[in-house]
This record gives C-alpha cells, structure tokens and sequence, in this order.
C-alpha cells in the first residue's frame, strides 16, 4: 500500500513540476543536478543525462554569463545563501533567452544541506523591453545634451547679436 501511495505522491510531484511554466531542477549539496523536469528537457533539448555535469553549463549559458553564474552558485554552495541570477540560456534551437534563476537549500536538523531546490523562470520578453527602455533612455540623454550645446552655442550667438547692435545704437546715437 505504501508503494502505491509514495507512486501516487511521486506521479503528483512530476505532474505538478512538469505544469508549471518554470524550468525545475535539483542538486545534491555539492551542486551536482539530481533532477530536472520536462520543461528543461524540452526547453534545451537535453536529456537527463546530458543536462548533468559542467560541460552542460558551458554548453547551455551565454558565454558572457559564465563566469558570473558560477561565482554566483560558487557563494550560495558555501554559504547556504538562496541563490538567485539573471542568465541567459541556449534553447533547443540556440537561441537564448533570459532568466531568472532561483535556489533554495533544504537543511537537516544538523543545519547541513541536504539538497537544492531550484527553478528558472524565463524573464526574455521582460528583460527585452528593459534593455529596450534603457537604450532609449540613453539616446534621450544624448539628445538633451546635444540639445543643451545647440542652446548655449545659439544663445553666445545671440549675445554677440545684442552686443553688435547695442554697438550700432550707441553708434547711431552719437550721430544724432
């Protein structure tokens, strides 16, 4: 009877990991993956056994967020920090897309870690519109200050105007 309950249990787990629109994973206390749901799989087209080990890693995040994202999971292995990154990863069919990816450890009553729960939310379209505002901000203030050296050089300009004809003025006044 346990059995089947604990078969029951495990076909709920995997049901509910595989609906919701995250991409789940699990490590053993040293970081190594012991689960993945289907999302991932059909996400980056990796296997089970292809999605463990480092060189997935390396395969699957953007080479400009290697480095960052292991420092990052480096810290939250040693320290027991809740882990969370920005990241991008290499679908199925090498595009990336960004995401946020998140980690919570589970300790036993010794306070060691047992395992990590984790997930990567896709935050693509997000991040995108982001970059998009940022970039516009940019261009706005470039724009104000090339508009800002077209004031004051129009405004010199204008003064040595007011000068010249404060100059005839005071020119033609003599005459009169």
């Amino acid at each position: 009877m346990e059995t089947t309950v604990e078969m029951t249990k495990n076909e709920q787990f995997r049901f509910f990991a595989d609906m919701i629109p995250q991409l789940v994973w699990f490590t053993d206390p040293t970081g190594f993956h012991t689960y993945f749901n289907q999302r991932w799989i059909d996400f980056t087209g990796y296997t089970l056994a292809d999605s463990v080990g480092p060189d997935m890693w390396n395969n699957l995040l953007h080479p400009d967020d290697r480095a960052h994202a292991r420092e990052v999971w480096g810290r939250s292995l040693a320290t027991g920090d809740f882990y969370e990154i920005e990241y991008r990863f290499k679908s199925s069919t090498d595009d990336y897309r960004w995401f946020l990816g998140q980690a919570q450890p589970q300790f036993d009553e010794n306070g060691q870690i047992q395992q990590w729960y984790g997930t990567c939310t896709d935050i693509h379209e997000q991040k995108m519109t982001e970059l998009a505002l940022r970039k516009r901000e940019q261009e706005l203030e470039q724009a104000y200050a090339d508009l800002e050296v077209k004031v004051t050089f129009r405004n010199l300009e204008l003064e040595r105007e007011v000068q010249e004809l404060r100059k005839k003025l005071e020119s033609n006044s003599k005459l009169a």
